[in-house]
């Protein structure tokens, strides 16, 4: 079983760290086009925890710009596959890396969050991302490159039971809180849920197996036994 070591008030870090990294979707205030939003109520099922209600897809980052009117915050254009076109994200990374260090990327995104305004920006999502406990180094979660944008992550080779919750059943239950604090990295870098140390894996583009597609894990850069957020 993965164990998480060296992690002192990881209540209070977590919290700072929650508001980094922070949440959005749709359009930007000036410029984007407007995304039409649907309250979705879903069916879920009496066995499902944590990891099945919550939404994690794989997207790669087409645009990062920083926020015209906060200059910690990135906002990204996110392209997860979606009829309604890219997302957009807006991220507290400013700090921590520059615009091509994003740029680029196929990240990690919780794609059922309720939308939030950050800064005149509405919009729903996080990346995820890692940090250390002192939290001056944050570092993205990274797919691989044939990641198969749009699809959802999986952790080890569990089964989810049932879809994952609607935006509003997210918030009312509070399943992000639930779900937040069990992501970790290891000591390969890899994120993986804290509790059985499954490792957060998503499908690669063209790699068919014997027995279905083949997967691939997720990774920071360099942070091992580190908080997810």
């Amino acid at each position: 079983m993965f164990l998480f070591r060296n992690v002192p008030n990881v209540a209070a870090h977590r919290a700072n760290f929650s508001s980094a990294t922070t949440r959005s979707r749709s359009s930007t205030t000036k410029t984007a086009f407007a995304r039409k939003t649907t309250i979705v109520v879903r069916a879920m099922s009496a066995d499902a925890g944590p990891r099945d209600l919550i939404d994690l897809r794989v997207g790669k980052v087409t645009k990062c710009t920083v926020h015209p009117d906060a200059d910690k915050l990135y906002v990204e254009e996110i392209d997860l596959r979606e009829a309604e076109g890219p997302r957009t994200i807006c991220s507290g990374l400013v700090p921590f890396m520059k615009e091509e260090d994003v740029l680029g990327k196929n990240v990690i995104v919780v794609a059922n969050l309720k939308a939030r305004n950050m800064q005149g920006v509405k919009s729903h999502g996080m990346l995820l991302a890692a940090s250390n406990e002192t939290h001056d180094k944050v570092e993205l979660l990274v797919a691989p490159k044939n990641a198969k944008l749009g699809s959802r992550v999986v952790f080890g080779d569990a089964a989810f039971n049932g879809e994952p919750a609607s935006a509003n059943q997210v918030q009312k239950k509070k399943y992000w809180e639930a779900f937040g604090p069990e992501l970790v990295t290891n000591g390969e870098m890899e994120a993986s849920w804290k509790e059985d140390g499954a490792v957060m894996r998503v499908e690669l583009e063209g790699e068919e197996g014997d027995e279905g597609p083949t997967f691939g894990s997720v990774k920071c850069e360099s942070l091992t036994n580190a908080l997810v957020g």
